[in-house]
């Protein structure tokens, strides 16, 4: 599966396998969304889904019950050209015990592909490919 930015007509289209699915921005709060943005919409989207996945597993009804997730990525290091702190704020229901919400949490932090790939060192290979 690939997900492929293509600038046409001075937009940067963002294409996953089924098509067009958004348009990406240079900045922040502007029509499409930024780097960072897409940053922490992966992040909080994962969290959620791992969130939603758990509740799935224990048989917890969940798509009725006010769950969100909000993402801050922040740059604390200005030497540094890169997010060092992601804050991940989950809002879960109250109707679910303090216990569980902690079960919730940790599992969300363990099962989320990308928080554990934040949390490692990864490496990214940038390489040109001609089109045929």
């Amino acid at each position: 599966m690939t997900t492929r930015i293509q600038l046409m007509n001075g937009q940067n289209e963002i294409y996953n396998e089924a098509g067009l699915q958004l348009i990406g921005s240079s900045g922040p709060n502007q029509s499409g969304l930024s780097p960072k943005e897409l940053l922490e919409s992966a992040l909080g989207l994962c969290v959620s889904f791992s969130l939603q996945q758990k509740l799935e597993t224990d048989g917890i009804d969940f798509e009725r019950l006010p769950l969100s997730v909000e993402v801050t990525a922040k740059k604390t290091d200005s030497r540094i050209n890169a997010f060092t702190n992601f804050t991940v704020l989950v809002k879960l229901p109250s109707t679910i015990e303090q216990d569980y919400k902690e079960v919730l949490i940790a599992v969300a932090e363990q099962a989320c592909a990308i928080s554990n790939s934040l949390n490692s060192e990864v490496m990214i290979e940038t390489v040109e490919y001609h089109l045929s």
